[in-house]
């Protein structure tokens, strides 16, 4: 259940960078901030469940930059193709 809810979190990382980039955030940062961004909304899901140190919040952190990098690959890949 938890996989599906990190997939469901990338087209919110994206609206995200797109709400920073309009707010004036250059292209140069988007994807720096959709990886942050990434590991915050799952380190802080894991904080908020409560869930004890150890292996589980380093799964926290890599799936929370896998999270990140799916959205800032989507968000390249968008702008490849809208620039295409």
């Amino acid at each position: 259940m938890q996989e599906l809810a990190g997939v469901a979190v990338v087209p919110l990382i994206v609206g995200l960078v797109e709400a920073a980039k309009g707010a004036g955030l250059g292209s140069r940062w988007a994807p720096a901030l959709a990886v942050g961004l990434g590991l915050a909304l799952s380190l802080s899901y894991r904080a908020v469940v409560g869930l004890p140190m150890g292996a589980e919040w380093a799964q926290a952190a890599l799936g929370g930059l896998a999270v990140g990098l799916a959205a800032s690959g989507l968000y390249s890949g968008a702008r490849a193709v809208a620039h295409a």
